[in-house]
Order: structure tokens, then sequence, then C-alpha cells
């Protein structure tokens, strides 16, 4: 009986767990994208409110157009990794138009340091 309940608990535990990393996966929506990255940036160079509402829209069109991009090209990775490039130079040219010099001066050294970081993150899951 003990091993009954033993199995029991042990399958209920990993459905459980299962089921929690699903819903974890879920992909926010593009104006939740939008909103996250423009906090971020307000918090790194504190945008005045017509900034804000400008980087609020570039933010949204471009996480929009990503998201069509990951549906239209789901099943080729380097495609994906073109247009997403393509969108974050779009980013940055659009960025630097809204930002003062000083503001995208932050905002490219901030972009540099977190993809140091990613790669560095890469290298050890590939190490592993």
């Amino acid at each position: 009986m003990k091993k009954l309940f033993v199995i029991t608990v042990m399958f209920l535990a990993t459905v459980s767990f299962a089921t929690a990393q699903q819903q974890q996966r879920e992909r926010p929506s593009a104006e939740e994208r939008a909103k996250t990255q423009t906090e971020r940036l307000e918090k790194l160079v504190t945008l005045t409110a017509d900034q804000k509402t400008k980087i609020q829209a570039i933010n949204l069109d471009l996480a929009k157009k990503m998201d069509t991009q990951m549906q239209n090209n789901s099943g080729n990775r380097e495609v994906m990794r073109e247009k997403m490039q393509e969108i974050d130079k779009t980013r940055d040219a659009k960025y630097k138009e809204v930002l003062t010099a000083d503001q995208f001066k932050k905002y490219t050294e901030d972009k540099a340091k977190r993809e140091k970081e990613m790669q560095e993150r890469r290298g050890q899951r590939n190490r592993q």
C-alpha cells in the first residue's frame, strides 16, 4: 500500500512539474514585451513623457513584426536569425531618432553588455 501511495505522489509531482514548465514557456504578448522593453529603457536613461510614448510605439510595432516573422519562418533558424537582426537594426535606428546622444550611448553600451553576458552564458552551457 505504501508503494502505491509513493508511486501516486511521484506521478502527481511529475505531472505538476511538467504543467508548470509548459506554463512558464508561454511567450508574452507583443504588448507585454513592448511594455517591458520600454520600462527597461526608461530605467536606464530616464525618458521624457514624449520619448516614452514614441519608444512604446516603436517597441510594439517591432514586437508585432517579430511575432509575424516567428510564425512565417519558424522552421528555418538561419532565416529567423537574419530577420531578428534586421528588426534589431531597425530598433536601433528608430531609437537613435528619439533618444538624445547621451541616452543612445547608454542604450548601446547596455545592449553590448547584455549581449556579452548572453554569449558567456551560451559558452558555459555548451561546455557542460
